[in-house]
């Protein structure tokens, strides 16, 4: 369905010089080094034992544990924000109702807007992670235990484009990538894609429960 075809506003000579609206995407600035491995001065034995409790405390879900293979794997479902990195959205709008601005982070879990083009709609946009992670302890000493976080990133952005006179139409997009890797979003109505990326904060967080 072509969004611009929704609803057709500003149309006439009368508010063409009164309407105005425009749309600004800016991705991420640079990449994030993302550190998902760490050794700890312990047995694999010793470092099980601590880090299962540990982790049973946190948000995550323990999907699976394996001790003589030492594979641990995890789930995470919620925000993404704190853990994607999508840039910043910008949406000004100017008509009849007045100047509005309305700027927030391309991976923010819920955001409403409107764009005008053409045509003046509203978005009801949500964004959401799940993420698979898999954590391997392995024993490299009697005493030393190397422990690797890799982690599968399933991003969903899903909302609806609606108009004043009621017409909608929703939309939904997911995308994957794995550690220290991005994806990116198509837009509708817009020729630049939504970049994400894994700014390593979750690896960086599970990794911190060993201290």
């Amino acid at each position: 369905m072509r969004l611009l075809s929704l609803l057709a506003v500003c149309t006439s000579s009368i508010f063409l010089a009164a309407c105005a609206g425009k749309v600004e995407y800016t991705p991420p600035r640079s990449t994030t080094k993302t550190v998902n491995s760490t050794t700890v001065d312990r047995s694999k034995d010793e470092t099980w034992a601590s880090f299962i409790p540990r982790l049973g405390k946190e948000y995550f879900v323990i999907n699976n544990l394996d001790k003589d293979s030492g594979l641990i794997n995890i789930s995470y479902s919620g925000n993404p924000q704190k853990y994607v990195d999508c840039g910043y959205i910008h949406s000004y709008v100017k008509n009849a109702a007045g100047e509005r601005n309305y700027r927030f982070s391309a991976s923010s879990p819920n955001a409403s807007y409107e764009v005008l083009t053409d045509t003046l709609y509203r978005v009801n946009r949500n964004m959401s992670l799940d993420g698979r992670v898999n954590i391997v302890l392995e024993e490299i000493g009697a005493e030393q235990t190397l422990i690797t976080v890799n982690t599968r990133y399933v991003l969903t952005k899903s909302g609806t484009f609606s108009t004043v006179q009621g017409q909608s139409a929703n939309f939904s997009d997911t995308i994957h990538f794995n550690s220290g890797g991005e994806g990116s979003f198509p837009n509708p109505g817009n020729t630049q894609q939504t970049r994400c990326l894994a700014n390593g904060q979750l690896e960086k967080e599970i990794l911190g429960l060993l201290k």
